[in-house]
């Protein structure tokens, strides 16, 4: 039997910095706001109804809310109506931070899931 070797370790190269002294970006920031306020609607649960609502949204520097809408539907419309509800719960969202326009446009997934 011939005999195998394990492949030789490479040396990953030095990071610019340590991943922990990472600044999360501003859009981490509003998905993780916005993260803290999605409920899961009773009837939905209930009926055991999963799924993924992809959302748009514009906000103004201070965070308000100005448009928002569906772009792609989860199949239930309580799921779909929670997304948005997601949205109006969280305001103000993250303010939107100097060097960017005065009025961002976002699209996000809003995720329901049953844990099993």
């Amino acid at each position: 039997m011939p005999k195998t070797y394990a492949p030789q370790n490479a040396v990953a190269p030095p990071a610019d910095r340590l991943s922990s002294d990472a600044q999360p970006d501003w859009q981490s920031l509003v998905l993780a706001h916005l993260q803290r306020f999605r409920q899961y609607a009773a009837r939905a649960r209930a009926a055991r109804q999963q799924g993924v609502v992809y959302i748009r949204f514009s906000m103004n520097r201070a965070g308000m809310v100005l448009t928002s809408t569906i772009i792609r539907k989860s199949g239930y419309f309580t799921l779909d109506q929670a997304a948005l509800e997601t949205l109006r719960r969280a305001q103000p969202l993250t303010t939107i931070p100097n060097g960017k326009p005065d009025i961002m446009e976002l699209s996000i997934p809003v995720e329901f899931f049953l844990s099993r």
